[in-house]
């Protein structure tokens, strides 16, 4: 990518405008990654913010990326959204928004998509962060397995076998909340 390429060169020297274009490319991109897997937008708005500032931070001292902007940045989303999850454990609450669709006219169907919504919330939310980062990045990012893998810090085989695995969990959580349900009606 020689765009990014530059764009390292340039928040490499500190550039205000390569910083500034960094900052407009990727931030409603990590944004929407990170809130892919939290479900609460303050707490997607403040980890995206903390990417940069780690970013800014690590310029400053020399470090950041080298090589691949993206990954870089993407990694450091990553690993906020596993710290964060793992806090999150020792709390009891669930995300503030529902995920509803708005202006259905149909009730029966606005129920039906809600609760398709949130079964598909709560299997995704059932995998491990290796699985859901790896499902997120390629099926809502549109990345490549090699793009998935330099973010991980894995092979692509890893890739290959995350997705697999995460799709099959993801399947039997949707088929037994559907059994689930048929037997309570």
């Amino acid at each position: 990518m020689r765009e990014e390429r530059e764009l390292l060169r340039g928040i490499r020297s500190l550039d205000q405008a390569a910083l500034g274009a960094v900052f407009d490319t990727y931030y409603p991109r990590l944004y929407r990654y990170i809130y892919q897997h939290l479900r609460h937008q303050a707490t997607a708005e403040d980890l995206a913010a903390e990417v940069f500032t780690r970013l800014l931070e690590q310029l400053a001292g020399g470090g950041g990326p080298r090589k691949h902007l993206q990954a870089w940045l993407y990694r450091v989303a990553h690993n906020l959204v596993v710290d964060e999850s793992r806090r999150r454990v020792h709390r009891d609450h669930g995300p503030l928004e529902d995920g509803q669709a708005v202006g259905r006219q149909d009730v029966e169907a606005e129920v039906a998509h809600a609760i398709s919504w949130q079964r598909a919330r709560d299997a995704l939310e059932g995998l491990t962060p290796q699985q859901r980062a790896v499902l997120v990045l390629k099926f809502l990012e549109g990345w490549s397995n090699k793009e998935v893998a330099r973010v991980l810090e894995t092979s692509e085989g890893a890739v290959k076998s995350l997705q697999h695995r995460g799709l099959a969990s993801m399947r039997r959580a949707l088929v037994g909340a559907e059994e689930r349900q048929e037997e309570s009606v």
